[in-house]
């Protein structure tokens, strides 16, 4: 201990002798617990009749605290306290209070003298003698060696008011300890005494006893021996006597004086000649029997009768010695101040007995090794024994579990018919019991006038807290809270419990505390922050060593998440925290004055548990309105401090987050691979499960995470990737070295700083847009977030404080704009807060512990949901039954949190801890399940779209990885600059504020969201050609209106002359008024057509065919339309549907879609989409229907592009067999054969096959052209069908004649063949040229670029045709398939004969 200074102005002066420094020493400091020495002595002195340091007694009893100026001199202290100190124990103070006991000093103790160990002198404590004379010889002392034994001369001593003993056993140490000795005589009659004066005052005497215990074992022996016919031996039977008696309250010492002679002769005189008792040898002593036996049967029995009669009385003895037991201890009463902290702590203890006794019947005598399995074994011992104890006490005893199953049970069902049923069966108190407990709960909470609720130490140092939150079940909604403290590591020995006098009360007169009201408007709150340092702006959140190496390893074993895995690295300091309710307020919280109420309770607390700061935790709907309320009545809260609850916050990340991630192919992914069932998306989505939320953004994050280092190890060379992985293997197996390892490790180091590099290179863009916008997913899961939960899992204010500028800027960008106002809030009080805050903070005070496993904290809000929340809440009627009774409703309001805290107990009780902590997912079979989901996952996207891989690397849009689709430019820039964008309106937030404090409150700007879910959304927009057509319309009535006008103003206007002027800028005979093509229907032209051939063709008189064509188009529409499962499925569909048809050679002919095309009008008027898209994995699903996808050209394009990637592939050879598949795209052809022999697919390119071709209809004629035989063609396109026949109308008839062109059209019962070829041959018939002059003249009447005629089709041009003997028409057509320029006057000719003029 220090010294004080000597230098100082004043003397100091010891506080005990008034004198400073002397020749005992100079004077020393006080210290808490030199104090607290000196406060215990100061309070016993009092009732000595002189006292040398009365004085410092009172002034020492005046002082509530000690200070720098208390001194003394170690000799003062040590005369000053060496008054005799009584245990702190009831019976004692009892003694120490009453009028005779005078408190003894160490010079005024009559106790035996004792050495320089504190062992007491080798004489008897009864009669003071070392050596005594008993039954003539020399009775040896014996030593007190069990507690027991001691216990019972204790009870005697009380018993008999014997200060003496009692001081001996109480005071100086423990008995056993000092070697405490008797005469067993002594100690006999000693005991004796006590219960002689005892029996004075009981009516129930060792008589009394006696005669009950006869009445009780009568009976027992006329059943068992005299009904029965059994034989026992009389010491048996006396064995269950005496256990019979210690059980109905006797003393052991009592039955010693009584004989088994003294029992058999009563049983004589009992029974008379329907009981014998003979002897059976000298060994067994004396036999009883019935008078009905024998006594030669009676022996011949009792061998049997015996056995079985001493198995069960050993049994009966085991009950009646734990029966005695349970009667001996006291009823239990309700305390003065009713709560639940009070009723734990007035329940009875259990028997240790009663405890080892089922433990015993449960486990055996070898305990299970598995912790869970010894927690459940002790559960139900507990619950066993407890049962025991109230039945055998017919509910006059109530165990702490009967107490809590009662409340609980009452609190969650509200069903009075299962408490009946429970209490029926013993194990829980009565419904009428529960109701007057809540009774007193009601006018304990309403009579209280200390804020801190029961159980809290009212000290400081222990991170006192509070958190409020809303309470909203059934109609009522309240304001409920948790007080939370530190745990002290010393045992906190509470006062003793006042027990309640007086008749039970049910019925609660109780009136609601008022609250002040709050009139001040918030929106007066101004707010001043601080500009944002470079600190803020610049502070990268990097990949730490312990993360890195988990990763790592996780890539090659199978490991726990990292929750899981890094509780193995943390040792948490802090000790174990106290949760208590606080009395509910009964109203909404989020009233001002409420809130205002809440503040003022919190710093009451703070008050009362002597701290001078105060820590308050809110959601944000009450935080902001704190906040406020907090400027406008400062100083009163300034020593508050207002902590937005990180529970709800990470809710908001994870919202942010999600909005972020919808619908960009991860909801289908994690569906697909079984991490996510499909009625859990949704939640999972909207970020409202927490715990989903946590461990399915962690596996998804780590397997992309895992495919972006995989692209990364490609960069590297091999033999730097082995290097490392020796290292994280060789690395330490001590856990709390590993760390230090890797920080000394260069090469790890190295390793970590270069794959931190390319991950941000990543996110800014090096793989392309796809694999940046999952590298930002990433960041915010596996930097972000995963840190935000170490900072509070570990309490690190500093690193919390660190993170939430990034969190906020993620708020910002994301549009969160209550989050991102109040967040930067949160953050600059944090920030700037004082340094005694931050003291409490880091005690404990920012998250709470409520197990005693490391890395498994919590956020406070959380727990508050987790507690009192989620406790109070019944599913049951709540307060409908109360509708008629103010002041039932009143008592189910203000009792809320004891309820609540009920159901707490039970459930800690029953082991059902609730919430996600580290140690479930370091479970052997959750392991399991996490790297399964990983893997899972892993292979699904994989298959379906790699983000860090080809083709999504390649291309420049940002694509869904679930269906390849690409997001518009506007959503491409929205999600990629979301961090950066975010960032940037945080700084100008912040500057705003710093400049002008009324901003803060002002609206925050919103961006428009636009993300993947506003691409998918469906869109009433109406087209450009619908535009168009009002336009022109509201100009032919204005035009109209203007000839009105004008023919009624201008007496010479012709209507005639005007009409030679068009109206349109297109004629309307060729266009509408809009400028939109006249069409015309082509399936008529078709069908007219096939009405000429001669030859009508069935599926069976088909002849052999050598080829089949089909059109890419068609084979799409039919399959894609009806297709079901992954793009894989439908390649290998599709595949099995093109082998399947006639000939050995097939050819499938694609269309090529380009954006500069002469059919651009014709996809505009079908409202086809533009949208990029990409098919990158056999595992895609289509997340649209096939019609809705094949309006998309850039889609048409993409199976084509699959099926020719993926029919390459070796195991699709099966099915191509014995054919050979000509595959054609975009000016590339495929010839596709099977070998069988070495059983892979032979990929060839056919040279007089290749060509440039976008449209499947004239590839079609290129590939008849190219080929011999008869040949299929299946199209149902009239394009095809025209140019084929054109095709062969150029040709000779010899050549036409050489093979068979055969069109397999429409679908279903519409599936019909055209014979081409003796189509042609009868056009030719019927005019010579016909058939070669179809193309111009289906061109000059309206195709998919040109317009048809208003109200002209093309079947009346071709009657036209045929019908002319001159051949004009027909030349003219023809004349437009020639290089030569058109004869205008013949179509001219043709056009005025197709509207009746010459």
């Amino acid at each position: 201990m220090d010294e004080v200074d000597e230098e100082t102005n004043a003397e100091p002066v010891c506080i005990v002798c008034k004198l400073g420094c002397n020749d005992s020493g100079g004077v020393k400091v006080c210290k808490q617990s030199t104090w607290k020495s000196m406060k215990r002595a100061a309070s016993i002195p009092q009732g000595l009749t002189s006292d040398r340091f009365s004085n410092t007694t009172a002034e020492i009893n005046v002082r509530e605290h000690y200070d720098d100026k208390c001194l003394y001199h170690s000799v003062c202290l040590k005369n000053f306290t060496a008054v005799k100190r009584p245990a702190l124990t009831p019976s004692i103070e009892e003694v120490a209070s009453s009028k005779n006991s005078v408190p003894e000093t160490r010079s005024r103790t009559s106790l035996p003298e004792t050495n320089e160990r504190g062992v007491l002198e080798a004489e008897c404590i009864f009669c003071g003698k070392s050596k005594k004379k008993w039954k003539k010889s020399n009775e040896p002392l014996s030593e007190c060696v069990t507690m027991d034994g001691c216990k019972s001369i204790l009870d005697a001593a009380q018993k008999n008011d014997d200060q003496r003993i009692m001081s001996i056993f109480l005071t100086g140490g423990d008995p056993i300890a000092k070697e405490t000795k008797y005469h067993r005589s002594c100690r006999r009659a000693y005991l004796k005494s006590s219960e002689t004066n005892t029996a004075q005052n009981n009516p129930l005497s060792s008589r009394r006893n006696h005669f009950e215990t006869y009445k009780i074992i009568s009976p027992f022996i006329h059943n068992e021996i005299i009904n029965a016919k059994k034989t026992l031996l009389a010491s048996s039977l006396f064995e269950l006597y005496t256990a019979e008696y210690i059980s109905s309250g006797g003393f052991q010492d009592d039955i010693e004086t009584y004989t088994i002679h003294s029992l058999t002769s009563k049983l004589k005189d009992t029974f008379k000649d329907s009981l014998c008792i003979s002897l059976m040898n000298k060994r067994q002593g004396n036999i009883i029997y019935s008078a009905a036996m024998s006594q030669q049967a009676a022996e011949a029995s009792l061998h049997a009768d015996s056995e079985s009669f001493q198995q069960n009385n050993q049994i009966r003895s085991v009950a009646l010695i734990l029966r005695a037991l349970i009667l001996g201890i006291s009823n239990t009463k309700t305390p003065e101040r009713t709560s639940v902290h009070t009723l734990k702590l007035a329940s009875p203890d259990l028997p240790e007995p009663l405890k080892l006794f089922y433990k015993t019947l449960f486990s055996g005598l070898c305990e299970n090794r598995e912790s869970g399995s010894n927690d459940a074994i002790e559960r139900r011992v507990i619950a066993c024994a407890s049962d025991a104890v109230y039945n055998n006490s017919r509910g006059k005893v109530r165990p702490w579990k009967h107490t809590a199953l009662g409340l609980g049970m009452g609190t969650l069902t509200g069903s009075k018919t299962i408490l009946q049923m429970l209490n029926r069966l013993g194990h829980t108190i009565s419904y009428d019991e529960v109701k007057g407990i809540e009774t007193e709960f009601a006018y304990t909470c309403s009579y209280e006038n200390v804020e801190t609720p029961d159980g809290m130490r009212l000290e400081d140092g222990y991170g006192t807290g509070l958190a409020w939150d809303n309470y909203d079940v059934n109609i009522l909604h309240a304001t409920v809270g948790i007080c939370y403290q530190n745990k002290s590591p010393q045992a906190y020995q509470s006062e003793n419990v006042e027990m309640r006098v007086g008749r039970k009360r049910r019925r609660f007169d109780g009136s609601e505390r008022d609250i002040q009201p709050f009139c001040i408007p918030l929106k007066r709150a101004k707010f001043q922050l601080d500009y944002p340092s470079d600190e803020e702006s610049h502070s990268p959140i990097k990949l730490q060593n312990i993360d890195f190496h988990w990763f790592l390893q996780s890539t090659q074993a199978k490991l726990p998440l990292f929750t899981g895995y890094y509780s193995n690295f943390v040792r948490d300091n802090l000790p174990q925290q106290t949760i208590c309710y606080m009395e509910p307020i009964s109203a909404f919280p989020t009233r001002n004055d409420v809130v205002r109420e809440a503040m003022n309770r919190s710093l009451k607390v703070a008050d009362e548990t002597r701290q001078e700061y105060a820590t308050v935790t809110y959601d944000l709907a009450v935080a902001l309105k704190a906040y406020s309320i907090q400027v406008l009545k400062a100083p009163r809260f300034d020593n508050l401090l207002i902590l937005l609850g990180n529970f709800h916050l990470e809710l908001s990340l994870f919202g942010a987050i999600d909005t972020f991630l919808d619908e960009s192919g991860a909801g289908y992914l994690l569906t697909e691979s079984g991490v996510l069932a499909e009625g859990s998306l949704t939640g999972f989505i909207g970020g409202k499960f927490y715990n989903r939320c946590t461990r399915v953004h962690q596996i998804l994050a780590n397997t992309m995470e895992r495919l972006l280092y995989q692209q990364y190890v490609n960069t590297k060379p091999s033999d730097d990737i082995d290097e490392l992985m020796m290292i994280v293997e060789n690395a330490p197996s001590d856990q709390l070295m590993t760390e230090q390892y890797l920080q000394e490790n260069e090469t790890f180091q190295n390793h970590l700083s270069s794959y931190d590099t390319y991950f941000n290179e990543v996110m800014n863009g090096r793989l392309g847009p796809t694999a940046s916008f999952w590298a930002m997913y990433i960041f915010m899961v596996n930097r972000l977030y995963r840190d935000l939960q170490l900072a509070v899992r570990t309490n690190d204010v500093s690193l919390y404080v660190s993170l939430l500028p990034a969190v906020v800027d993620i708020f910002f960008g994301l549009n969160r704009p209550n989050y991102a106002r109040w967040g930067s809030l949160f953050f600059h009080n944090l920030k700037n807060c004082n340094d005694r805050i931050r003291e409490l903070l880091d005690l404990g005070a920012f998250s709470i512990r409520r197990t005693g496993r490391n890395f498994a904290r919590s956020s406070i809000d959380m727990t508050l949901e987790q507690t009192v929340n989620r406790d109070a809440a019944s599913p049951m009627r709540g307060m409908v039954s109360f509708r008629n009774s103010d002041d039932a409703m009143r008592r189910w309001s203000i009792t809320t949190t004891q309820r609540g805290m009920s159901v707490s107990e039970l459930r800690n009780l029953l082991g059902m801890e609730s919430g996600e902590h580290p140690a479930k997912q370091l479970c052997p079979g959750r392991i399991k399940k996490d790297n399964s989901a990983m893997s899972a996952l892993t292979d699904t996207v994989t298959n379906a779209c790699d983000p860090f891989t080809n083709p999504a690397t390649e291309s420049n849009k940002l694509l869904n990885i679930a269906t390849g689709k690409s997001a518009s430019d506007g959503t491409q820039v929205y999600l990629l600059k979301a961090l950066q964008r975010g960032h940037e309106k945080h700084q100008k937030f912040q500057n705003e504020c710093a400049e002008d404090n009324q901003r803060f409150l002002k609206p925050i700007s919103r961006t428009t969201v636009e993300n993947f879910v506003k691409e998918n959304r469906k869109k009433k927009k109406k087209t450009s050609m619908a535009v168009a057509k009002v336009a022109a319309e509201n100009s032919r009535d204005v035009f109209g209106r203007i000839l009105l006008v004008a023919s009624e103003t201008i007496p010479s206007f012709d209507l005639k002359h005007i009409l030679f002027f068009p109206v349109t800028d297109v004629p309307l005979c060729l266009a509408h008024s809009d400028g939109s093509l006249v069409k015309t229907q082509k399936s008529e032209f078709m069908k007219t057509l096939e009405t000429r051939q001669t030859e009508l063709l069935t599926r069976t008189s088909l002849p052999v065919i050598d080829a089949t064509l089909i059109d890419g188009g068609l084979l799409l529409h039919t399959e894609l339309l009806f297709a079901k499962g992954t793009y894989g499925n439908i390649a290998r569909h599709i595949l099995s549907k093109v082998c399947a048809c006639r000939g050995k050679a097939i050819h499938v002919l694609f269309d090529k879609y380009n954006d500069s095309s002469i059919k651009q009008v014709e996809r505009t008027r079908r409202g086809t989409d533009g949208t990029p898209f990409v098919i990158a994995g056999p595992e895609q699903l289509p997340k649209q229907s096939g019609s809705q996808l094949l309006k998309n050209g850039n889609f048409k394009d993409e199976p084509a592009r699959f099926l020719l990637r993926k029919w390459t592939k070796d195991h699709y050879g099966f099915i191509i067999g014995q054919k050979t598949i000509y595959a054609f795209y975009g000016g590339h052809c495929v010839k596709l054969t099977h070998d069988s022999m070495i059983g892979s697919v032979l990929a060839e390119e056919p040279e007089n096959l290749q060509g440039d071709h976008e449209e499947a209809d004239t590839l079609i004629a290129f590939h008849v052209a190219s080929i011999g035989g008869n040949i299929l063609i299946r199209a149902s396109d009239t394009d095809v069908l025209v140019i084929l026949l054109g095709m062969l109308g150029t040709q000779s008839e010899t050549e036409r004649s050489s093979r068979r062109l055969i069109m397999d059209c429409g679908a279903g019962n519409n599936r019909r063949y055209i014979d081409i070829s003796n189509l042609a041959d009868e056009l030719e018939k019927k005019s010579i040229g016909l058939a070669a002059a179809l193309p111009g003249l289906h061109a000059f009447t309206g195709c998919d670029f040109t317009s048809s005629f208003y109200r002209k089709g093309k079947v009346r041009q071709l009657a036209m045709m045929e019908e002319d003997d001159s051949g004009r028409y027909l030349q003219a057509v023809r004349s437009l398939m020639s290089q030569q320029p058109p004869d205008e006057v013949g179509l001219s000719s043709l056009v005025c004969a197709m509207y009746g003029q010459k």
